[in-house]
């Protein structure tokens, strides 16, 4: 069973437990009730929705990086990425818990590729990139609070970390592929809408453009 198959039924199976989290997280509850691995109460599309994005990230991720330590820090990524997704998508929030959770494992597998690769250096650009873009997205929030929320904030920090792992270029191609996918939906949804002041979660899309930069990288 090659990589990519074995991280996909990975991703089979605990697609529903991210379903129950982000059901759980939505709802401001504890996140571990009585069969959260089989998804909880979460709805049943949640639990398909979850269950097929898993198995079809983890499977490009494990491919394209079967053999590298920092594998482990792209299927964080991934696991939490899809329960902060779905927590946005059903009520416009991103719990900081979450992204707290994203950022947190995040520097605790890279910690753990740095010393297994010798990769020093990547770890120190990718902990600069995660502190230098919150602060900035911080101080966007400062300034023009109706531009973005403290979730997408602490978000683009913890997303930073991640895409800073491959150097400056690659803050830069995760950046962009984050934020310009994010602009796309935003015209689609004013088009749907017919007005430039319509809202949507941004989270997906940022999160989404952070992976795809991952994987590209």
């Amino acid at each position: 069973m090659g990589p990519a198959v074995l991280a996909a039924v990975v991703g089979l199976v605990i697609g529903p437990a991210l379903a129950a989290w982000a059901d759980r997280a939505a709802r401001r509850e504890p996140l571990f009730a009585p069969g959260w691995w089989r998804g909880g109460s979460a709805a049943r599309a949640d639990r398909i929705v979850a269950t097929a994005l898993a198995a079809a990230v983890l499977a490009v991720v494990a491919h394209q990086y079967v053999g590298s330590a920092s594998v482990l820090a792209w299927f964080w990524l991934s696991c939490t990425g899809i329960v902060l997704g779905l927590v946005d998508v059903r009520c416009r929030r991103l719990p900081h818990a979450g992204t707290v959770a994203m950022a947190v494992g995040g520097v605790a597998c890279l910690a753990g590729a740095a010393v297994i690769e010798s990769a020093w250096p990547r770890l120190m650009v990718a902990m600069l990139s995660g502190v230098g873009v919150y602060l900035v997205a911080a101080a966007v929030q400062l300034l023009a609070p109706g531009h973005t929320g403290g979730g997408d904030t602490a978000l683009y920090g913890a997303l930073a970390l991640y895409v800073g792992w491959f150097g400056w270029s690659g803050l830069a191609l995760g950046l962009l592929l984050a934020v310009g996918l994010t602009g796309v939906v935003g015209v689609f949804v004013g088009i749907a809408r017919r007005t430039a002041a319509a809202t949507f979660p941004a989270g997906p899309s940022l999160i989404t453009g952070a992976i795809t930069a991952i994987v590209l990288a």
